[in-house]
């Protein structure tokens, strides 16, 4: 867990989805949130993590979200050294045929839309845009 929770660090640093006081704590935080379950099952027997002569440089961690419970995409990440080079591509394209051998026909994510090197790549993987649901009164109970 250190060294995702440093890549996680690294690889937001400096992107539209990175707070300015972040710290390795943060990032440490945050995973554990995930393995808590905060952001649905972990699955971390389809979730990839990509290593290069030792080092941790990228990692696509999954849980199931949802009602649904479909896989869902809760991070992306890649070495700030080690952006362009396809490791994301490398590791989103191994969970895709994971995840499709396992039998699942599904793989959802949410993007920061100004986040353009994120969008570029699930687009290039074949995601398709959906729009956020209208809240109504049936859907959302603040509303009054």
């Amino acid at each position: 867990m250190p060294a995702l929770a440093a890549l996680m660090l690294d690889a937001y640093r400096g992107t539209v989805d990175f707070e300015e006081d972040a710290t390795l704590e943060d990032a440490r935080a945050e995973l554990q949130r995930l393995m808590q379950g905060e952001y649905g099952t972990p699955l971390l027997g389809a979730s990839r993590v990509a290593v290069l002569n030792g080092r941790v440089v990228g990692a696509v961690l999954l849980t199931r979200w949802g009602p649904e419970a479909f896989p869902f995409v809760a991070f992306t990440m890649t070495a700030a050294a080690f952006k362009g080079q396809g490791i994301a591509l490398g590791a989103m394209e191994a969970v895709i045929a994971g995840l499709s051998a396992a039998g699942e026909d599904c793989l959802q994510l949410v993007v920061t839309t100004a986040n353009t090197p994120a969008v570029r790549l699930y687009k290039r993987l074949g995601f398709q845009v959906v729009p956020p649901e209208t809240p109504t009164p049936e859907t959302n109970p603040t509303a009054n």
